[in-house]
């Protein structure tokens, strides 16, 4: 088959049943999985790694419009799914984590089809899920394993859910497994090492839990899926953080009007058996990935980049970056209609990380370009993401040229002069745009593998990057 036909070409039975050109191929009857195709028909060969290169970049100009937020979209997604009736979530973050989820919801029993005006509509299971009649593939997505394993929980039979390397190896279940476990379900992790493949069976009957919450996504998780519990549920949670992200799914829960209190983060109790109507919602523009242009006009000479859009008053916790780049010496504007960030000398600061862990990587860069030296702390969750970002930043920096010193739970950066380099991107979207933006401050190309990955979050970065004037092309 010639790989650019159009995709009318190939059998509707071999389609996705959601979005007729999403880069996920539903399998023909007999098969398993889906077929990664990157939107065009299958060539029976994989898809080749596309490479990033970076030239060194001056007088960054224009706007950029960032995608919704990934966080936003999800919650909105599950909450739908569990709701009585029909929701529309409109201009949803679409993605190859966003079709996955979907595939999965399905399979627990509700439906979700496209509309025009980027609107998605969502039939509700009410609350009432079926047991998978397959394995949950949750790919790369912290967000679907942890999250759905809850969900999990609430259905009679047994489901079994598993992903890719980082997921069986990095992205660790076990506090989420040891939750289920002491509110009346049971879950299991296959190789016994509290990662994917895990084995789940509710029902979840609710009662006390304690739990470890360095990572948020297993509390988020456990608030939706008690929300469904037999009984009451009360939550200890020990180490509270990431808490801005817990406050997204809280939002969350308020909009739907889930009865639960909340503790400062550390105890919560959600009342059960909770009930909703379809509902209506908008997602909110990224503010994680509104940070890279942001940072990029700070750093590169000569600049002054629009972000039109973003709501500060939205829960997103990233958005109190912009504050810190502030207090090193940003010049960041903020009005009603945009965000304005201009070239601007820097430095060094020490900067508690945790309220918005997603920028560690990024702030490392700011801190190899500011005066003096940086403390990147309290980021050990960083060890746990789409790969360890702490250890994986300190090399790429190092290989750059950067005076950088790893630590338990962050880094140090003294100020550098970066020099072009080839990089990989470790199959984590946040690398490969951190690396980009220290590109573009660099001497010579810098080059990152593999940089495709970025469609998670942010699947126009380098078009919208090189609309600003970055010397970015791929290959």
């Amino acid at each position: 088959m010639n790989p650019d036909a159009p995709l009318a070409h190939v059998p509707a039975q071999a389609r996705c049943r959601v979005f007729r050109n999403c880069v996920f191929l539903r399998p023909l009857k007999k098969s398993r999985g889906a077929i990664k195709i990157h939107c065009s028909p299958v060539s029976g060969k994989e898809a080749p790694t596309v490479d990033l290169l970076v030239q060194p970049s001056r007088n960054l100009h224009g706007a950029v419009r960032c995608p919704p937020n990934k966080s936003h979209s999800f919650r909105g997604l599950i909450m739908a799914a569990l709701a009585e009736g029909t929701s529309h979530i409109i201009n949803p973050g679409i993605s190859n984590d966003w079709m996955r989820g979907i595939e999965a919801l399905e399979m627990f029993g509700c439906e979700v089809h496209p509309k025009a005006d980027k609107i998605w509509e969502v039939t509700g299971t009410g609350g009432v899920l079926r047991t998978p009649d397959d394995v949950i593939d949750c790919g790369n997505s912290g967000i679907i394993l942890r999250f759905f394993t809850a969900l999990a929980a609430c259905c009679e039979g047994h489901t079994v859910l598993t992903g890719d390397h980082s997921l069986r190896h990095i992205r660790l279940c076990q506090p989420l497994i040891d939750a289920l476990n002491s509110l009346g379900a049971w879950a299991v992790s296959t190789k016994g090492d509290g990662h994917a493949p895990i084995v789940v069976r509710g029902r979840l009957k609710g009662g006390r839990a304690e739990i470890d919450g360095m990572d948020s996504q297993p509390v988020s998780a456990l608030l939706i899926a008690s929300s469904l519990a037999d009984a009451p549920t009360e939550l200890n949670v020990r180490r509270a953080g990431e808490k801005p992200w817990v406050e997204v799914t809280l939002d969350w829960l308020r909009r739907c009007g889930v009865e639960y209190s909340n503790e400062n983060y550390e105890r919560y109790r959600i009342r059960g058996r909770g009930k909703w109507r379809g509902f209506e919602a908008h997602i909110p523009l990224d503010w994680s990935a509104a940070l890279y242009p942001i940072v990029a006009a700070v750093l590169c000479g000569g600049s002054e980049v629009h972000l039109p859009g973003l709501d500060f008053k939205d829960s997103q916790g990233d958005k109190a970056v912009v504050d810190v780049l502030r207090k090193m010496g940003a010049d960041i504007q903020v009005t009603d209609e945009a965000v304005i960030a201009r070239s601007s000398q820097l430095a060094g600061c020490q900067i508690d990380c945790n309220d918005f862990i997603d920028q560690f990587m990024l702030l490392a860069v700011v801190g190899a370009r500011a005066a003096g030296q940086t403390v990147l702390t309290n980021a050990e969750v960083c060890r746990h993401k789409e790969c360890d970002r702490i250890t994986e930043v300190c090399k790429a920096l190092k290989v750059m040229g950067a005076d950088v010193e790893e630590r338990p739970d962050g880094l140090a950066i003294r100020r550098s002069r970066l020099r072009g380099a080839n990089l990989s991107s470790r199959n984590d979207h946040r690398l490969v745009m951190t690396l980009a933006v220290a590109g573009l401050v660099a001497d010579g190309q810098t080059q990152i593998s593999d940089m495709e990955c970025v469609k998670k979050t942010f699947p126009a970065f380098v078009e919208q990057m090189r609309g600003l004037g970055c010397d970015m092309s791929t290959r």
